[in-house]
């Protein structure tokens, strides 16, 4: 449901506003519309202070997050901190990362000269430069193995060998002549000696710099914490200075907002205490009213799914109600087995007593009723599928037969063709229905019976001749009857899709646009009902793998083994199972996430005419 709002304008003196601002934002409840002045929004979008003010957040929220991680659940972030030191500990903190990176920086240079050195180990380069004097020139060669077999005149200055790799050196004077065929090898002119003593010089220092930031993420983490939120709330007050109109002169501000009926109370107590000059009104068909979701707790679970495609207008209705009960149908379809449930409900649990976190799993954050009602939803679903942990409970001989009796009418066949997917059919059916019901109900509410017509005949001719279709397979209509029956639904709803479809056109032009709309009707609609399929395909192909690593895991312990061997193929058959059946969870999740949303946003929003263009509601409110 979409909650009623009311509109609320301010005329403010301008030395007047800020403090008003910082009242309003304190009061938590008002939606602030940004002027549509061209001068306004240039003033906005092009403001310097706004940029800064946006860079210094981005900053200060980089080194929360970093020292966030460094604190590794150690510090209560719930404790209050104090914004007023706070720039000396991003200023400590940014230092301390400077010398980090040019400690870093020096540490990789000692370490690949240590890595030049070592194969020639520890030598004194006073000797080496005395034999220079002397005129002896001494040079340092790799080479592969093989070379010193063919030259076995310089297996005398061999050093070392790594692998195939050869290190030697070799002596020549001055006055000799004559190269060495191999790859000379520039030493760095520090000794081994002295990169592993600054290497460790650089490690401890670098261990050092370590623990300032961890010390700094213990004590002053929620401090910062606080500065970044000091730092978001006048950013807010900055973009709502910029974005008001101004009047008289630029002296007076025209602050313009919205907020939900059931803050009157709150609203009216904050006028009395202000006292200044304000009017209130309803909306218009003109204004773009923020919308405010209002569901019971069940629907408002998926309150998220509904603003992943847009918010409603505010003349156009609230899908959440109806998408909810349908995608937690959907989802457990295509999930399809209870033991995946029963881990996905654990799951839940354990995302919402914030159990699970840390990493990729922090998505999930917030989250935790919804996988918990997919999960009990899939167990439910799953049950009467028959599977569970990708074992067909239906066909397996331990199961009871009172449970067996549960499962049986979704087995099978249906003329031919799986009961389960021609569930899926059914149900893609009665969802294609239900919006096209949906559709017509709310376009007559908003333009009159004459703008649907066409609408609701479409809904008669396919409502009626599935009714028709049920009572003749049932025999309560006879051949006869069901004729009769089915000619006068395609003549009434012929009047009203080629003739009625715009009373106030041309009933030739309405003959041509029925044609166009018959067409886009059958193949649309033969289109939307068979992608309800994937429903079945899905959990279809999630109990089909959880199966095959069922038998993989299970043929390592079939027949007679030796103790010892029985016992590596219990290891291994519990990792194929924990670790395949942790696989195929994920990607059953996954398309069962995607997929039913997909049957949601195309399917099922387009027959019911579903634009989600609306603006949500944000009040302006601190941190």
């Amino acid at each position: 449901m979409i909650q009623s709002m009311k509109k609320l304008t301010f005329l403010l003196y301008y030395k007047e506003y800020e403090q008003f601002l910082k009242s309003l934002q304190t009061l938590g409840v008002m939606h602030i519309q940004e002027s549509n002045d061209p001068d306004v929004v240039e003033r906005l979008q092009t403001s310097d202070e706004i940029r800064e003010k946006e860079d210094n957040i981005k900053s200060v929220h980089a080194v929360v997050e970093a020292l966030k991680k460094v604190a590794a659940n150690k510090v209560n972030l719930s404790k209050k901190g104090n914004a007023e030191n706070a720039i000396q500990y991003i200023v400590l903190y940014d230092s301390i990362q400077d010398s980090i990176s040019v400690n870093t920086a020096e540490l990789q240079r000692y370490q690949k000269d240590y890595e030049a050195l070592l194969p020639w180990g520890s030598f004194d380069r006073s000797r080496v430069a005395a034999l220079e004097d002397k005129g002896i020139h001494l040079s340092f060669y790799q080479a592969s193995k093989n070379f010193i077999h063919k030259h076995p005149e310089y297996a005398d200055g061999v050093v070392s060998q790594n692998g195939k790799t050869v290190y030697f050196v070799h002596y020549d004077y001055a006055d000799s002549e004559g190269e060495v065929p191999a790859m000379q090898v520039q030493l760095p002119e520090k000794s081994l000696e002295e990169c592993i003593q600054r290497i460790n010089e650089l490690n401890d220092s670098l261990m050092a710099f370590e623990e300032q930031i961890q010390e700094l993420a213990m004590n002053h983490l929620n401090d910062l914490m606080a500065y970044e939120v000091s730092l978001v709330n006048n950013l807010a007050i900055a973009k709502a200075q910029y974005a008001t109109s101004l009047a008289a002169d630029k002296k007076i501000m025209v602050l313009e907002g919205w907020y939900p009926e059931t803050c009157e109370d709150k609203i009216q107590a904050f006028l009395q205490s202000e006292n200044k000059y304000y009017e209130i009104r309803e909306p218009n068909e003109t204004d773009d009213v923020p919308i405010k979701l209002k569901n019971n707790w069940f629907a408002r679970q998926f309150e998220v799914l509904t603003g992943m495609y847009g918010m409603p207008n505010y003349d156009e209705w609230d899908p959440t109600p109806v998408l909810a009960p349908f995608y937690s149908l959907f989802f457990a379809i295509c999930m399809g087995d209870c033991g995946y449930g029963v881990l996905l409900m654990l799951f839940g649990w354990g995302v919402k007593a914030d159990k699970i976190k840390g990493g990729l799993l922090d998505m999930f954050h917030g989250l935790g009723n919804i996988i918990m009602i997919l999960g009990a939803a899939t167990t439910i679903i799953g049950f009467f599928l028959g599977t569970c942990m990708g074992v067909n409970m239906y066909e397996y001989a331990g199961t009871p037969e009172c449970l067996r009796a549960l499962m049986a009418p979704f087995q099978g066949e249906v003329a031919g063709y799986s009961t389960q997917m021609v569930m899926a059919l059914i149900i893609g059916v009665v969802h294609i229905i239900l919006a096209m019901t949906l559709k017509a109900i709310i376009f007559t509410k908003k333009g009159g019976i004459a703008s649907t017509i066409s609408t609701w005949s479409w809904l008669l001719l396919i409502v009626g001749g599935i009714v028709c279709a049920i009572l003749g397979g049932v025999s309560i209509l006879d051949e006869e009857s069901m004729k009769y029956a089915l000619i006068a639904l395609g003549g009434v709803s012929a009047l009203g899709i080629y003739i009625f479809n715009d009373i106030k056109r041309n009933p030739l032009v309405n003959v041509g646009a029925g044609l166009y709309d018959t067409y886009n009707m059958a193949s649309g609609l033969m289109g939307d009902v068979l992608s309800y399929v994937r429903l079945y395909a899905l959990g279809l192909s999630g109990g089909m793998l959880g199966d095959t690593f069922n038998n993989l895991a299970f043929q390592l312990v079939d027949g007679d083994k030796p103790v010892w061997m029985l016992a590596l193929c219990a290891i291994g058959t519990v990792t194929i199972l924990v670790l395949g059946h942790l696989l195929n969870i994920a990607m059953a999740a996954l398309g069962a996430f995607v997929h039913p949303l997909r049957l949601t946003f195309v399917e099922y929003f387009k027959n019911v005419g579903y634009e989600g263009k609306g603006t949500k509601y944000a009040p302006f409110k601190g941190e």
